[in-house]
């Protein structure tokens, strides 16, 4: 049987990041004054999409800065001397859905210093929201990725909870980027990563969240 209904409406597709570089410097910048700087950032056209929103965090301040555009780039104002971590939203005035591009993250110079923040870490294992199996003894092997532009991490702290207001530190400086933990069967947990490079310069990742079976 033929349906006479109109034509399902496709969801927009995720853009491909390009500009500024993914845990590199952002070397386009334009300066504004001694504590600003205009980065442009670009992205490719996404299939479907009519419009873009561009989401900017500054990993060290937590501040957010949003810009939207019909374009494949927009630029922003932002204080130098941070990284920041940013992906493209695609929107379509035909259908409520979004689709979120993948997260890059980049290091914005200020005046001259002697040594960059460390890039907050990226998480492998477990994944956000996921739902893990533990192994015969109740443990489970956390992952994650370190980056800093001058290769000077020295050590990662990890902290561990049921509540995301409530993180508990569970080890500190761990020279490695795994780390093996107990945990609770049938238990929601929350975690985050912080990372220590030798200038005693640190960053936070975000507050991840997992189910155990």
């Amino acid at each position: 049987m033929f349906s006479c209904g109109p034509d399902p409406i496709p969801d927009p597709q995720a853009v491909f990041l390009l500009a500024p570089e993914n845990f590199n410097i952002c070397t386009s910048a334009s300066r504004i004054n001694n504590t600003e700087r205009e980065v442009t950032f670009r992205w490719t056209a996404a299939l479907f999409a009519e419009s873009y929103e561009l989401i900017v965090q500054n990993t060290i301040t937590q501040e957010i800065f949003i810009s939207s555009t019909a374009l494949l780039n927009t630029s922003l104002i932002l204080p130098g001397a941070s990284t920041y971590q940013w992906f493209v939203r695609s929107k379509s005035s035909l259908t409520p859905v979004t689709v979120d591009s993948s997260s890059w993250q980049f290091y914005l110079e200020g005046d001259p210093k002697s040594s960059h923040v460390p890039f907050p870490a990226v998480i492998i294992e477990p994944q956000d929201r996921a739902t893990i199996e533990l192994s015969n003894s109740n443990s489970y092997l956390f992952i994650w990725e370190g980056n800093d532009l001058d290769n000077d991490i020295i050590s990662y702290d990890i902290y561990l909870g049921r509540d995301p207001k409530e993180l508990l530190l569970k080890e500190e400086k761990i020279k490695s980027s795994q780390y093996s933990i107990v945990l609770e069967p049938d238990s929601e947990y929350f975690w985050q990563i912080i990372t220590l490079d030798e200038n005693q310069n640190q960053s936070k990742s975000s507050i991840f969240s997992f189910q155990t079976n």
